[in-house]
């Protein structure tokens, strides 16, 4: 061959190679988020950047846009409910997840999509983003409920945070740390405190009983015995064991209930993982390095080791382009349930990883000295031997409303029995339309 047309057939080669490239560029899937956490958006960018990388045939360019808590889920029931202007995918928080439920659920199922993960993940976390037997969202994690000591308190009454495995244990070590030092009658120092404008004092308690606002069936269980025991027990901390009182503030986020924290008047509380974040960030930082965390403590033998509370689960919408929805699925577990993407909840968010597995990673296995120097994931581990799962169902935003307006406080403040209280919330439950069985 010729020397020119030697040169002409490279140039036709690099023409041609060229429009390959130019096609393979062309050719990524534009993929649409809705979250109302700048972060989320973020995590889920990075985790495409990453499927990109592993999947180089199969390209996706995921765009989200970030709105305000209620207008987005507003805009979201809104637009399914029109037929028009959803998103791909959008993250839905846990308690507003149920209202999506209520008539036709727009959402695609992804049980396909997470069945290769099922035997790595701690698969109750799934089961708020539950119905019909089908899984239509996935969390950003696992959201485990711990315990949170101040050590210094405990190790001033001679209390070693150690030998609390059990509540009896609890209650022994909080009738030692609660004390009247000042000598006015009244208890200055408090083992913990009681929502009574928030359910995470009493909503785990109730799951790792057994019980909770729905069962696998869908069914409204709020007056069950176990919830009924649950809600007993929390009283009972109050008023028999005298270790607890009211959360300053009404709930553990209130800045007086930080103040309490940070002023050594109470001991230990039990919230999910998530709220280790709380304590640098908005309490300080010498508070942060005498503080522990642990496993809960135990009701029973072989029974529930922990719960979880809040989350937020990514869901696909029934607007999605037909042709999109296997690829979006397949990416939408990758980007949550993979073993890098469940490093990457802890390394990126801060938040517990829904895989057992990583939790021996290098990534978690690190000293925190706002937790005394401790590793937290080794404590927070130990306690996932037997997650309670929590089922949600058309009612449990309602639920939420009212154990957050006037249930907690009639338990707490008002000292009403726990069958009463329960008994005033299905009634109401009731009368908003629920199908409250009996």
């Amino acid at each position: 061959m010729s020397k020119p047309k030697f040169l002409m057939l490279l140039v036709v080669l690099s023409i041609i190679l060229g429009s390959v490239s130019m096609v393979s560029a062309q050719t990524a899937t534009d993929l649409s988020l809705w979250v109302f956490v700048d972060r989320h958006g973020l995590f889920m960018q990075h985790q495409a950047e990453r499927w990109n990388e592993v999947n180089p045939d199969r390209p996706i360019n995921l765009t989200y846009e970030q709105i305000d808590y209620t207008q987005m889920h507003d805009n979201l029931l809104a637009s399914l409910l029109v037929g028009t202007g959803a998103p791909d995918l959008a993250d839905v928080e846990i308690k507003k997840f149920a209202t999506f439920t209520k008539g036709v659920l727009h959402f695609i199922p992804l049980n396909d999509a997470i069945d290769p993960y099922r035997g790595d993940i701690i698969e109750s976390r799934l089961a708020p983003y539950t119905a019909n037997g089908n899984n239509y969202g996935i969390d950003y994690h696992l959201g485990s409920f711990v315990m949170y000591y101040n050590t210094a308190i405990l190790e001033a009454a001679g209390v070693d945070v150690n030998s609390i495995r059990t509540w009896d244990d609890y209650i022994a070590a909080g009738q030692q740390v609660t004390q009247d030092t000042d000598g006015d009658g009244t208890p200055d120092v408090y083992m913990t405190t009681i929502e009574t404008t928030d359910i995470f004092s009493t909503y785990p308690i109730m799951l790792m009983m057994g019980g909770g606002t729905y069962n696998a069936a869908g069914e409204i269980i709020l007056d069950s015995p176990e919830n009924v025991e649950a809600l007993q027990f929390i009283q009972d901390l109050v008023y028999e064991y005298g270790i607890a009182r009211p959360t300053s503030g009404g709930n553990h986020h209130a800045p007086d209930h930080y103040v309490d924290l940070v002023e050594g008047r109470v001991a230990s509380l039990w919230m999910p993982q998530w709220y280790m974040t709380r304590f640098p960030d908005n309490m300080s930082s010498e508070l942060a390095a005498v503080e522990v965390v642990r496993p809960m403590p135990i009701f029973e033998e072989g029974g529930y080791t922990t719960t979880m509370g809040g989350g937020t689960g990514t869901v696909i919408t029934d607007q999605i382009d037909p042709s999109k929805i296997d690829l979006a699925k397949e990416f939408l577990a990758f980007a949550k349930l993979s073993y890098e993407a469940n490093v990457a909840l802890w390394t990126d968010l801060g938040f517990d990883p829904m895989r057992l597995d990583v939790y021996e990673d290098p990534a978690l296995l690190i000293e925190m000295s706002d937790f005394s120097g401790e590793v937290p994931f080794t404590y927070i581990q130990a306690g996932l031997g037997n997650v309670a799962p929590e089922y949600t169902g058309p009612f449990y935003p309602e639920m939420a409303t009212i154990f957050q307006t006037t249930a907690l406080y009639d338990l707490i403040e008002n000292q009403k029995s726990p069958e009463e209280v329960l008994a005033a919330a299905l009634a109401e439950l009731q009368a908003m339309g629920a199908d409250v069985g009996g």
